[in-house]
């Protein structure tokens, strides 16, 4: 009887759950496969919607959970959470034995799995290394040293390749495949807007067109957040339509954005309506009935271009990484943010290069690229004992 592989997904936060959704899936229906799930981070904490109800709802068989994140509002919390989860991980991992372990990204479970892993001689395959963006935040280093760290590479692009080569990784163990965000988002069942707002409890207020806001703290401006994002419901209410605005990631800085949220939800609770989080198929259903996305979520530059929508990017979050033709990126600017969400409405040449779906960053067949290296990669000593090549 062939020994089953063995493979762990570690994940802290509703955004990289669904970045690999379709991975962690196929793994799971996979008879050579035995797939199981850490869920650590804000996926735990109520104060972001206890996001790991959704990957209990998809019955995915989990290895442990690991409370960790001290939800301060303050940027030491974010190390001190790094420092809280590193030793459960460890014995989670001591017992469970895995062949491989999964992680994506730039959080802090990122930096903490692949050092781990790493240290306890354990394959670990990282998710879009060599990413560059260009705004200071921390989560660029965090990225690239998770990517030194780690065994296995699958950027998004070729030219996320090129990075990772500077870098000095071996060639061998980069894989180019697309993000599998995408093979999701185009297996994601259509409702109709009627049956979105229904679902929403929003059916009543009239909506006949909409936007959806998603505004995460800017790194260097930690202390004006609040500030920072009423710049953007100031200039939305001016928008003549609805905004449904999502909740912010737990960087520093989001009690102030969420407070901010709930004083204009308050206030105008004609034109914004709060929410959580969503399940995956209301949320994708919520972004291909609306007129734009705007704020600062990388589902602007990596994702919603495959659904035709189009995106305002406000301020330098995001900078420096490769967009579709459907962004527009603009200054934490009213004036700025106003005059882009008239492009993006009324502008008849971009709303035809949106209406392409020109998308860089996949051709929605990631996911059978990335089970065919996982299931085939050989565990070795070269694979664990890494060099460098400068």
């Amino acid at each position: 009887m062939v020994k089953k592989r063995k493979i762990i997904a570690v994940s802290g936060a509703r955004s990289d759950y669904d970045l690999l959704y379709s991975v962690y899936k196929k793994l799971d229906d996979d008879p050579e496969i035995k797939f199981k799930i850490i869920i650590t981070g804000p996926h735990l904490s109520d104060n972001f919607g206890y996001t790991a109800q959704y990957i209990e709802q998809d019955k995915f068989d989990i290895a442990g959970k690991i409370f960790n994140l001290v939800d301060s509002n303050q940027k030491i919390g974010r190390i001190v959470s790094i420092g809280l989860q590193i030793p459960s991980l460890a014995n989670i991992l001591l017992q469970e034995k895995p062949d491989i372990v999964l992680v994506a990204g730039d959080r802090e479970e990122s930096i903490s799995v692949s050092m781990t892993c790493a240290y306890m001689d354990i394959a670990v395959a990282h998710f879009f290394g060599g990413d560059i963006v260009k705004d200071g935040n921390i989560d660029n280093s965090v990225r690239y040293a998770s990517s030194k760290f780690a065994h296995l590479h699958f950027p998004t692009l070729e030219e996320h390749k090129k990075t990772l080569l500077r870098l000095g990784e071996e060639e061998d163990r980069i894989f180019v495949v697309g993000n599998p965000a995408l093979d999701k988002i185009l297996s994601i069942p259509n409702l109709t807007k009627k049956e979105v707002l229904k679902n929403l409890n929003a059916e009543n207020k009239s909506i006949t067109n909409y936007a959806v806001l998603i505004q995460h703290p800017d790194a260097k401006q930690d202390h004006k957040q609040g500030e920072r994002v009423k710049i953007s419901l100031d200039a939305l209410l001016d928008y003549d339509g609805h905004c449904f605005i999502n909740f912010p990631n737990s960087d520093a800085g989001s009690n102030d954005i969420i407070k901010a949220y709930q004083e204009y939800t308050a206030k105008y609770p004609d034109k914004f309506t709060l929410f959580q989080n969503l399940d995956r198929i209301n949320y994708i259903n919520l972004l291909r009935h609306a007129e734009f996305l705007i704020g600062n979520s990388s589902s602007g530059i990596v994702e919603v271009a495959s659904l035709g929508l189009a995106a305002i990017n406000v301020g330098e979050r995001q900078r420096g990484r490769i967009p579709g033709d459907n962004v527009v990126f603009v200054n934490n600017d009213k004036k700025e943010i106003r005059q882009a969400i008239h492009k993006v409405k009324n502008n008849a040449e971009f709303r035809k290069q949106v209406a392409k779906k020109y998308n860089p960053y996949s051709d929605g067949y990631s996911t059978e690229k990335i089970i065919k290296i996982l299931k085939n990669i050989e565990i070795n000593d070269r694979l664990i004992y890494k060099n460098i090549t400068y």
